[in-house]
């Protein structure tokens, strides 16, 4: 298939090309409005987080490093690469290649944001006055503690009795679990489904997609609220569905939240 500017998406040979490429298209030029978006699925608001994110951004479109997989994920989802499956396609197997590149270079990779007193990519720069140094780490310690705080009481509102009515008044479907799984090119089959506490709402897509594999073959979305049987629970539990929607020919095998998937793949039949 053509991408948008009449090429094709082969055409692209590495990630970080396909990336810079994507980010242009979306109008990400300077990197700041996709950080901020970056920031904001990673429930970050610190200036140094939004700071660090730039960075990221910057060396992940220069090449100079590779994201993690939870933050290729994230990326994934901010440019909306599922919408053409064959760019989901490219988009995997150049980012695998590129992981795989780095792995056996013993490169570092550089990625994530740092938290209250953690280092970021390079020699950080040196500090002339311990007091000031002690002040600024004194201040995001603070906020890391006001943040943790609200995310507490965050999760308690979220967990009280207006999530109880919306699932009594509209039970979601029961699904199970597939650990064998065959369709045809461009069907979708629900899974798996990922289970918050027993009794409770299942964790948001965002957190979910960190979670899931790079498929070959396929990618995942969010199938919506769901129930599942589980061990642990002794029973049916809410659960957020995981579909896989089949892109290419093929027999992947991975680790879905934790259980062994075999997906096989086959073309349509005339």
């Amino acid at each position: 298939m053509a991408d948008a500017s009449g090429g094709a998406w082969s055409d692209f040979d590495k990630w970080h090309l396909l990336f810079d490429e994507l980010c242009n298209r979306s109008g990400d030029y300077d990197n700041a409005a996709l950080a901020s978006r970056y920031c904001s699925r990673l429930g970050r608001r610190g200036e140094a987080h939004f700071e660090t994110a730039v960075r990221n951004l910057r060396n992940w479109r220069s090449g100079k490093h590779i994201p993690r997989q939870r933050n290729f994920m994230i990326l994934s989802a901010l440019l909306d690469v599922g919408r053409d499956p064959e760019l989901s396609v490219r988009w995997n197997e150049l980012y695998l290649r590129a992981r795989e590149a780095e792995a056996s270079a013993d490169a570092g990779v550089v990625d994530d944001l740092p938290v209250a007193g953690e280092g970021t990519a390079g020699k950080a720069a040196p500090i002339a006055h311990a007091g000031i140094f002690r002040s600024f780490n004194a201040r995001r310690a603070a906020a890391a503690s006001a943040f943790f705080c609200l995310g507490v009481a965050a999760a308690e509102l979220y967990r009280a009795e207006p999530w109880r009515w919306s699932y009594s008044l509209d039970k979601p479907p029961l699904i199970v679990l597939r650990p064998h799984v065959s369709l045809m090119v461009g069907e979708s089959i629900v899974i798996h489904g990922e289970r918050g506490d027993c009794g409770k709402p299942p964790p948001d897509w965002e957190y979910v997609l960190t979670r899931l594999p790079i498929s070959r073959i396929g990618s995942f979305s969010d199938g919506g609220l769901v129930r599942r049987n589980s061990n642990f629970c002794k029973g049916e539990t809410p659960a957020r569905a995981v579909t896989f929607t089949a892109h290419r020919p093929g027999v992947e095998e991975f680790l879905v939240l934790g259980d062994i998937m075999r997906v096989t793949v086959a073309e349509p039949s005339s």
